[in-house]
C-alpha cells in the first residue's frame, strides 16, 4: 500500500493536532498534515493548500478541515482519491450556528480569545481526556500557535461556506468518523453518511470532538482500511 494522505486542521487547530495520530500509521503511507492559513474562503483557502500538494491524494478534513476538504473536491475533483469526513458535515450554517459564530467573533474583539478557548475545552473532549494533563498543554501550546488573528479569518470563512452535500455522491471511497461523546458533530449529525454509495460510517469511542488527539490508534485503523478499500475487488 503507497498513498499519499493530506490532513486538514480544524478550527483553533494547527497540524500539531495530528502528532498522536501519525506514528500509527504504516509506512506505506505518507502523512502530510498541513496548516490553514488566514484566509476568510475556504474555496481560498483549498487553493492555496492545493498549489503545494501532489497531483493524486486521500484527503481527510477534521471538523473546519471538512469544510476545506470539500472545497478542495470542487476544485479539483481529479486529483482527491478518497474523502474521509472526521467530525465534520457538508452542510452550510443554520442562521441559528452563523449567529452563534458571530458572538464568538465579539469576545475575540473584546480580547477574549484564549480565555473563550479555555472555557470550551469541556465541550471539546471526551470527560476522561480532560484529565490527561499532557493533552491539554498539547492543546494549549496549539491554541497559542494558531492565535485570534487565524480564529477570526476562519469563523469568517465558516460563516460563509456553501452546503456541498451533493459532492460526496460516492465516486470515491468515502468514510464519515465521530466521537462517541463529541458535543458539537454528535453521532445522529453525521447521518449523512447513508446517503452517500459506499460510504463507511464509524463511531469511535472514548472520545469528544478531538478525536485525533483523544483515539489516534483508532483513527489510524479506521483510516488505513478506508484507504485499503481501492485494493479490494468489488462485490
Amino acid at each position: 500500500m503507497n498513498a499519499d494522505l493530506v490532513l486538514v486542521p480544524g478550527l483553533n487547530n494547527t497540524r500539531a493536532v495530528f502528532d498522536r495520530l501519525l506514528p500509527h500509521l504504516p509506512a506505506g503511507i505518507r502523512a502530510l498534515p498541513l496548516d490553514n492559513p488566514p484566509l476568510e474562503s475556504v474555496d481560498a483557502v483549498a487553493q492555496t493548500l492545493l498549489a503545494d500538494l501532489p497531483q493524486r491524494f486521500w484527503l481527510a478534513g477534521f471538523s473546519f478541515g471538512g469544510y476545506v476538504a470539500l472545497a478542495m473536491l470542487a476544485a479539483a475533483p481529479q486529483r482527491v482519491q478518497g474523502m474521509a469526513m472526521i467530525c465534520t458535515a457538508p452542510g452550510a450554517d443554520s442562521p441559528a450556528a452563523a449567529e452563534r459564530r458571530r458572538a464568538s467573533l465579539e469576545q475575540v474583539a473584546q480580547g477574549r480569545y484564549f480565555e473563550m478557548i479555555e472555557s470550551q475545552a469541556a465541550l471539546a473532549f471526551h470527560p476522561d481526556s480532560l484529565a490527561d494533563s499532557a493533552m491539554m498543554a498539547e492543546r494549549a501550546t496549539m491554541v497559542r500557535a494558531y492565535g485570534p488573528e487565524r480564529f477570526v479569518a476562519h469563523v469568517r470563512a465558516t460563516i460563509a461556506r456553501p452546503d456541498r452535500t451533493a459532492l460526496l455522491d460516492g465516486k470515491r471511497p468515502t468514510i464519515v468518523i465521530g466521537g462517541s461523546h463529541d458535543k458539537a458533530f454528535p453521532p445522529a449529525a453525521l447521518a449523512y453518511g447513508t446517503a452517500i454509495p459506499g460510504c463507511r460510517q464509524v463511531t469511535i469511542e472514548g472520545a469528544g470532538h478531538l478525536v485525533p488527539m483523544e483515539q489516534p490508534v483508532e483513527l489510524a485503523r479506521c483510516l488505513v482500511q478506508w484507504i485499503e478499500q481501492k485494493d479490494k475487488p468489488a462485490t
